[in-house]
């Protein structure tokens, strides 16, 4: 394949994305990020952006896309029968000759694959509140190889985190969590701007993908009822 470009690398999605965050990436990209040539970024770079939008916005060039990046990845034809999105790590992109299993993580980036037990979450706070304000430092690798950032926890739920950062991250971006508490990979769904202390920070509000506790669930639950 002459292009080597990985589309969904360009627009900082995952390769299930639904159309709306390949789209919400895309704007975010061209009006907030300012790479919209008339808001001062290049042509070049606009360019790249609109030629990964046209691959997947539209779902025939997706799908044919979709094929020729499983063929540069697998050095196999894409069939029916195997799906891209399980292939790869969701942080990192590496790829993974099989379905990772429950508690396993990637070999390279050592992100949380698949969380050990799918409802494990849910059932540790069955008896609290939906959302528990958490104020822990957390660090956020947002891509690999990379050096983390730290945050600060706002609060914490079954299925996501909000936490304050100095970066912003796009909508539909895939990023590693790392606490004391757990490990996660994660999607990021929103943002928003927020002054503490005279500091301007970013509101970042993320869906978990998969994530590995490191502390009993009693120690975690006790700290948050």
């Amino acid at each position: 394949m002459k292009n080597r470009r990985n589309y969904y690398r360009i627009l900082q999605v995952q390769p299930d994305a639904p159309i709306e965050i390949i789209r919400a990436s895309y704007r975010t990209s061209m009006r907030e990020l300012k790479l919209h040539p008339d808001l001062g970024g290049s042509n070049f770079d606009a360019s790249v952006l609109n030629e990964a939008y046209r691959a997947l916005s539209d779902p025939q060039r997706r799908a044919a896309y979709d094929k020729e990046l499983y063929l540069r990845y697998t050095k196999r034809e894409f069939s029916p029968e195997r799906s891209l999105t399980p292939a790869f790590c969701p942080f990192c992109k590496r790829r993974l000759e099989r379905k990772p299993r429950p508690g396993e993580r990637c070999p390279t980036c050592q992100t949380p694959l698949q969380s050990k037990k799918p409802t494990d979450a849910e059932r540790v706070y069955q008896r609290s509140i939906a959302r528990t304000p958490r104020h822990d430092k957390i660090y956020v690798l947002t891509s690999w190889p990379g050096k983390p950032r730290e945050a600060r926890m706002v609060d914490f739920s079954p299925k996501g985190i909000r936490f304050l950062c100095s970066e912003r991250l796009l909508p539909g971006a895939t990023v590693k969590i790392s606490s004391p508490l757990f490990e996660a990979s994660a999607l990021v769904r929103n943002l928003s701007e927020e002054v503490v202390e005279g500091r301007m920070l970013y509101a970042i509000g993320v869906s978990f993908l998969a994530i590995s506790f490191t502390e009993p669930k009693g120690s975690f639950l006790s700290t948050c009822a």
